[in-house]
């Protein structure tokens, strides 16, 4: 399998991540639960040694993960990628969220009941179910975008949808780190490294339980597994019907 570099910037070790969550459904007590578990599988995602770690034949890094933010004012019931990008250079510019210039990225988390738009006829939920990508190239910032779970069609290995969401966003995790600016990192074609295991859909979790997505290991020339990896009948026929993934997805 071919894979290539285009030599754009990939994640070097120390870089930081930095969850957002979007809306005042994130700040209620109800939430403390979901936010303190999700914060706990973005840590162990980006800190796994074989999952983060093995990344490192891409000449990628492992970065740590500071505190989150979480911003009050809520996101529009749907919301374009523009709207995104806007919406994180007044957060950066206001101070709300650290300024990572190069050397960092968001993870951007909506709450249930908005949709994320990459064009009028992509969606979440019904065309994509989460996306990273760059609001200004090379320069960044860098930030992925995590819908609420899906209820179908998103990588689900269980009926939790915490386990929906730790699938969609180890995969963003990955291909932000390899791929940071889309499409000038590491590719297989058309695809990034996820994109192109999750035609072979199998499920996975990392040492510490979390569900993730498998990447594509060029020095074995499979895609990347866990302790006890099991295939999915029921997500192959719910993703045979999407549209093949883009870069930025």
């Amino acid at each position: 399998m071919k894979v290539a570099y285009n030599g754009g910037p990939l994640w070097q070790t120390g870089y930081s991540w930095q969850n957002v969550y979007w809306g005042p459904y994130f700040a209620s007590a109800a939430q403390s639960p979901w936010l303190t578990r999700l914060e706990k599988a973005t840590r162990d995602i980006e800190s796994d040694p074989s999952y983060s770690g093995g990344l490192s034949e891409y000449n990628v890094g492992i970065g740590h993960v500071i505190a989150s933010v979480t911003i009050r004012t809520p996101p529009p019931s749907s919301i374009s990628d523009n709207q995104i990008r806007q919406a994180l250079a007044a957060w950066i510019s206001q101070g709300l969220v650290s300024n990572f210039g190069t050397k960092g990225a968001y993870n951007i988390f909506l709450p249930p009941g908005v949709t994320a738009a990459l064009s009028p006829l992509e969606k979440s939920c019904s065309v994509f179910c989460d996306y990273h990508n760059s609001a200004n190239g090379p320069k960044g910032p860098f930030y992925t975008v995590e819908p609420y779970p899906c209820a179908k069609g998103c990588n689900r290995c269980t009926s939790d949808p915490f386990d929906t969401l730790t699938q969609g966003l180890s995969e963003e995790m990955v291909e932000l780190k390899t791929d940071m600016d889309p499409g000038t990192g590491w590719i297989i074609g058309n695809e990034e490294l996820c994109d192109f295991c999750d035609r072979n859909f199998v499920c996975n979790q990392i040492a510490s339980g979390e569900y993730v997505n498998s990447w594509y290991d060029k020095a074995k020339g499979t895609c990347w597994t866990g302790a006890n990896p099991s295939r999915n009948a029921s997500f192959a026929a719910e993703q045979s019907e999407w549209p093949k993934s883009r870069l930025s997805q």
